[in-house]
């Protein structure tokens, strides 16, 4: 295995040979360790230290601590002046002009001073000179990466609780954290949601209350129609009360939004649907032999299925087919008629409230432009989704999957 610290344990070797050697020998050691990068000199006084130098107490303590060879011997570190020649010419410019000595005493009297030359990180730590700098870069990039990533978490929070926000209306706050524009931000985006919150619910409670006067008012035109004669005209006037009590309910569905989230209780999906095809004999149920459980509003997804299967009856040709079952941690339910379908540029459009594919706005030929908005707005409400493809039938096929409450 290499030796993490090569120049102070090739110190001690050298020093372990001077020491056992008479002074021819020395002599032949001092000729072979000498070379470009090592200087080896004997020296009968100990190194002095000199206006300008300065004594390297680090360093001893290094070459002391990793070359255990060297016992309890005298170690003096300085940094002198150095020449320009042999290999001090290639060095890099700052050890062009300063050199290391360090000498280390003899048990036989004198001193070892040793000069290495050349690439002095490496030859004292076995490392390149941008060793260090390149640790120290990399040091400085996680450090970078971590303040990213700590300031990059209320943004995410801020997205998560901005999106639950748009879906349900109700505000989610969060604690301001991270840089001071980053606090601000935060702040701002909840002040936004908490007046958001007033405009809607402020919204809600006027329809509310247009939509419970509007009824009463219907059901005053109601009593005066039954004084109308002519049966025909009595006929009419009803469906157009009946009609305007059906606006007014979609309108009201639209504008209330996510407020169903605080009616939500654990329900059976496959009973709830076999209540609702129950009187109708024309429609295909296939349910699991097991409940499919989850949570939500039995009033939002009655309405939901509903709104839904009402729609494969009025524009299917023949029947319509309802098919429920679970896919893992989620319940998809599949309804399809084989009426005229929907066009692809168009199953975008059909969700937006009031929009109607039958542009004479005709209550005979189509609902309130409502019914697929309020469907869309129940199914968000609890966490799903719904798609409009083709049916195999050639008709519309309607998608929805909602997140299943069993394990």
């Amino acid at each position: 295995m290499p030796n993490p610290y090569p120049l102070p344990h090739q110190m001690a070797a050298i020093v372990e040979l001077l020491e056992a050697s008479d002074a021819e020998q020395q002599k032949i050691i001092l000729n072979a360790v000498n070379s470009d990068t090592l200087k080896v000199t004997l020296a009968d006084k100990a190194p002095e230290v000199l206006p300008g130098q300065r004594r390297l107490k680090g360093l001893e303590w290094l070459v002391g601590r990793y070359a255990n060879a060297l016992g309890s011997r005298e170690l003096i570190a300085t940094m002198v002046p150095s020449d320009t020649s042999g290999a001090l010419a290639d060095s890099p410019a700052g050890l062009v002009r300063q050199s290391v000595r360090i000498g280390v005493a003899l048990r036989g009297g004198g001193y070892a001073l040793f000069e290495p030359r050349g690439e002095i990180n490496r030859r004292f730590f076995g490392v390149p000179p941008g060793y260090w700098l390149g640790f120290l870069g990399a040091l400085v990039g996680i450090a970078a990466l971590f303040a990213v990533w700590r300031e990059a978490q209320p943004l995410k929070e801020l997205s998560r609780a901005v999106s639950r926000f748009s879906g349900d209306g109700n505000p989610i706050l969060i604690t301001p954290r991270g840089a001071p524009e980053l606090k601000r931000l935060i702040d701002k985006t909840n002040r936004m949601q908490e007046r958001i919150a007033v405009l809607l619910n402020g919204r809600t409670v006027l329809l509310g209350a247009v939509s419970h006067d509007l009824k009463t008012y219907i059901t005053r035109l109601k009593l005066r129609v039954e004084m109308i004669s002519d049966p025909d005209q009595q006929a009419r006037a009803e469906r157009d009360l009946d009609d305007m009590t059906v606006l007014i309910e979609d309108a009201l569905a639209v504008a209330r939004g996510g407020s169903e989230r605080d009616r939500m209780s654990v329900i059976d999906l496959s009973e709830l649907l076999h209540a609702l095809c129950a009187d109708s004999p024309s429609i295909e149920l296939s349910t699991p032999n097991k409940p499919l459980v989850l949570t939500g509003s039995p009033v939002a997804l009655r309405r939901l299925f509903t709104n839904l299967i009402d729609n494969a009856l009025r524009y299917g040709a023949k029947a319509a087919k309802v098919t429920a079952e679970a896919d893992g941690a989620r319940v998809r339910v599949t309804i399809d008629d084989d009426g005229l379908g929907i066009p692809l540029a168009e199953r975008t459009l059909v969700f937006e409230p009031f929009y109607r594919r039958e542009p004479s706005r005709s209550r005979e030929t189509g609902g309130t432009g409502l019914g697929l908005a309020i469907a869309k707005q129940i199914v968000e409400l609890h966490g799903g989704s719904i798609v409009l493809d083709e049916s195999p039938a050639i008709g519309l096929r309607v998608v929805v999957e909602l997140p299943s409450s069993v394990e």
